[in-house]
């Protein structure tokens, strides 16, 4: 099922979850432990992201795979414009289709450490609208893309964030998920602004359970998120206690994902970091 029918014919929010591929085969091997409790949850489907530099390619076609054909479950691959000509785009594409996978979240990706700006491969592309045209050209794949409550962190501001937005719509995105963001109101200050310029697709949040703060910490850093005040205080206060972390962690995300559900958001996308026990805890505590 595409992404478009998984929103079309919801009678609930849709949850998703997002999965890493493992760069040591212990990590790979606590990742098939957590899948099936994952799995277990019942989301509606479940995305493997790429690593830096399109450097776990692989594995995310492995991983993906996996889940749809030993699992028999929904999952949808990241594909980013990095290192990857037109050519290489649809030799993936391909791939995904023979394994059964019907849903693509596109991204334009990251330039290299060091690096300020994002250059094009050859024979490439440069934006993800452009990578988004080229896949709906195929008429074969579910289309999400990304969105940033708090804007993209090259982005000069966020009305220039937004028209961004806009063009890989227009291009054939399907739904937009959200980077990861602690508080509600910089969502629905972005979903105002999106509506506003026209964007119509399901805009889905997308959120992450704290499990360490130095962790997140570095992850915000680099993404250009937040962590507010309040949240602050509370990890602080917790300190290398990683159980209290936790569980400020998952009271945190359960308490947004309430607040989102109560305005109407069509679904939630939570970013798991290949653990399942947070996410059995987070959505206990919301039913």
């Amino acid at each position: 099922m595409r992404f478009a029918d998984h929103f079309a014919t919801r009678k609930g929010p849709v949850i998703s979850f997002e999965v890493y591929p493992p760069k040591t085969e212990k990590a790979m091997a606590h990742l098939l432990e957590a899948l099936p409790r994952l799995i277990a949850l019942r989301p509606s489907y479940i995305t493997v992201t790429y690593g830096a530099l399109g450097s776990t390619r692989e594995r995310t076609l492995e991983i993906a795979a996996m889940i749809r054909k030993v699992h028999g479950f929904e999952a949808a691959s990241h594909l980013t414009c990095v290192e990857s000509s037109r050519v290489d785009i649809d030799r993936i594409l391909a791939r995904l289709e023979a394994a059964g996978i019907e849903n693509v979240v596109a991204l334009r990706g990251d330039p290299p450490r060091g690096e300020a700006r994002f250059t094009p491969p050859e024979g490439g592309f440069r934006h993800a609208n452009e990578l988004v045209a080229h896949i709906r050209a195929t008429d074969r794949f579910g289309i999400a893309v990304a969105g940033y409550p708090e804007k993209h962190i090259e982005a000069p501001d966020m009305e220039t964030d937004l028209g961004h937005l806009k063009r890989k719509v227009e291009a054939g995105a399907d739904i937009v998920i959200t980077q990861l963001f602690y508080d509600n109101e910089d969502f629905f200050a972005f979903e105002r602004r999106a509506r506003a310029l026209g964007v119509k697709v399901p805009l889905v949040p997308g959120l992450l359970p704290i499990q360490s703060f130095a962790q997140i910490q570095k992850i915000t850093s680099l993404c250009g998120a937040k962590i507010p005040a309040e949240l602050r205080r509370e990890l602080e206060a917790a300190g290398e206690d990683e159980a209290k972390v936790e569980e400020v962690g998952v009271r945190w995300t359960a308490e947004q994902c309430r607040g989102l559900l109560r305005r109407g958001v069509p679904g939630v996308h939570f970013y798991v970091l290949n653990r399942a026990a947070p996410m059995e805890k987070v959505l206990a505590r919301i039913g």
